[in-house]
């Protein structure tokens, strides 16, 4: 599939795809004349690589992890360096605390509905 297309089925824009596979994230066949084509797992990868940078994983991370198949190798990578292993444990300990915070907005603002009076203006 071309770009556009990929393009309208994730909400992505075409040019994150192109700075995806320019970080080596993606990786689509290049036909005769140049143009991408893009293969039906490249929608799933390119989904998963947008969640992941939306998480706060940076593309070296993400290229470590081996998030997006390619060819018939549909998984993740069995072992990390303790480079990556670190970088992905402070992650995941910013990504907890973030939940937390929300965790408590989200209940603050529920305990004040709970207790507040609706007025209507």
């Amino acid at each position: 599939m071309k770009i556009s297309e990929l393009s309208q089925r994730t909400g992505i824009s075409s040019r994150s795809l192109r700075y995806y596979e320019q970080q080596g994230l993606l990786h689509p066949r290049r036909l005769p004349n140049g143009y991408r084509d893009y293969s039906e797992e490249s929608v799933a990868c390119a989904e998963r690589v947008r969640d992941l940078l939306r998480s706060g994983l940076g593309t070296e991370a993400i290229k470590g992890i081996g998030c997006c198949f390619t060819g018939s190798g549909a998984s993740l990578r069995a072992t990390v360096d303790t480079g990556l292993a670190a970088s992905l444990a402070r992650e995941l300990t910013n990504i907890q605390s973030r939940i937390d915070t929300l965790t408590r907005h989200r209940d603050a603002i529920q305990n004040y509905l709970a207790q507040a009076r609706v007025t209507v203006d």
